[in-house]
């Protein structure tokens, strides 16, 4: 008997020796945010960083937000503890934002100590922010609860297109450690009452270098890779053209990417890379004197279509070698026709700076709407 009695009372210690989680005591972070503190830019040698987390409530319409001066997101947290009666955890995490003077600086150590925690899962979204980030955070949006939410269904509808690149921790950490091309970032602004994408990240290593343009976002999406479902309008610039305007719905591209070599790699003048796309799509709108019922007249279009992409993603290109950063990874085709040696021995972003590349590009509009 005695020795039951003392089975049951080990029972009912170990029961009460477990981790209990309650969710009412927890502080699911939703969003973290990395700055400059207020009285230094990019070109501060201190390394403070403001980090401000923001923490849904329990009705979803709510946040805590809690920021403080740190040398680290790690240190941060521990500040972030003795502030507040709940245990924060980062399961929930969503998105990481980086303003514009952090992300100048570097953003791999914060992105690599993310990296090491394993309650954080990898496809959380890497952003730059062009404002400040704890008064975005605190912003109050009718569509969504929380700037978090607002975020979070922003960037999964727009890369879900892929206009703009996926661009989660994995994505980033994969690019940033490949030598063949060049990690970017969705870069975010705010206005009164939205929050809006602004813009593609350049990035050269882990250090933010310059930006495409939003209204631009769409030749970079065709130039790195394929487009599913875009839209885009077209505003025929001059007299060159037929058409004023055509907007095309529902469009999707594929592209090839073919390497010539015509000399020594080492000036990148000995590199030709041409980048072959093809575009389909339906057109929504259209104005100009073209009249579009007549099968010439439609093929007219698509040629003026197709020299307009090759006009824009010629300078998109441009804008990148500017810049020696190969965001759409050409690189990785021009190592694939090389040796190893050869290719470590390549300085890839001079190359790449001086190479002629050229674009090409396909047009074919599969439905002209009610007129047909």
């Amino acid at each position: 008997m005695r020795r039951w009695a003392a089975a049951l009372l080990s029972v009912l210690l170990l029961s009460g020796c477990r981790d209990e989680r309650i969710i009412e005591k927890i502080g699911f972070i939703r969003t973290i945010a990395y700055d400059t503190t207020k009285d230094e830019g990019e070109n501060s040698e201190s390394g403070n960083l403001r980090v401000t987390v923001s923490i849904p409530k329990t009705n979803q319409k709510d946040t805590i937000q809690y920021s403080t001066v740190a040398k680290t997101g790690k240190q941060a947290r521990l500040i972030f503890d003795r502030q507040n009666d709940r245990r924060l955890v980062s399961g929930q995490l969503r998105q990481v934002l980086f303003t514009t003077d952090i992300a100048r600086r570097g953003v791999w150590s914060e992105v690599n100590s993310l990296l090491r925690d394993p309650g954080v899962g990898m496809r959380i979204h890497l952003l730059i922010v062009e404002s400040d980030p704890e008064r975005l955070l605190a912003a109050k949006f009718t569509q969504d609860n929380t700037a978090g939410d607002y975020i979070d269904h922003l960037v999964r509808t727009e890369t879900r297109t892929t206009d703009i690149p996926d661009t989660n921790m994995h994505i980033f950490a994969r690019d940033y450690y490949d030598d063949g091309i060049e990690p970017v970032m969705s870069i975010l602004q705010q206005t009164p009452n939205s929050i809006r994408v602004g813009g593609i990240g350049l990035f050269r290593g882990d250090r933010y270098v310059g930006k495409i343009e939003a209204a631009d976002k769409v030749y970079f999406g065709v130039l790195r890779g394929k487009v599913q479902t875009g839209e885009v309008f077209i505003d025929f610039p001059d007299d060159g053209y037929s058409s004023q305007y055509a907007s095309l719905h529902y469009f999707t591209s594929r592209r090839k990417i073919r390497i010539e070599r015509a000399g020594p790699m080492e000036d990148g003048q000995g590199l030709r890379v041409r980048i072959q796309i093809k575009l389909r799509g339906s057109l929504l709108e259209y104005r100009g004197g073209l009249q579009l019922e007549h099968p010439k007249e439609q093929k007219k279009l698509e040629g003026e279509i197709a020299g307009y992409f090759r006009q824009k993603c010629e300078e998109t290109i441009r804008r990148m070698q500017e810049l020696h950063s190969d965001a759409i990874g050409i690189g990785q085709r021009v190592r694939d026709t090389m040796s190893y040696r050869d290719w470590r021995n390549l300085d890839w972003d001079e190359a790449f700076s001086k190479a002629r590349i050229e674009v090409q590009v396909n047009a074919d509009i599969r439905s002209y709407g009610s007129i047909q």
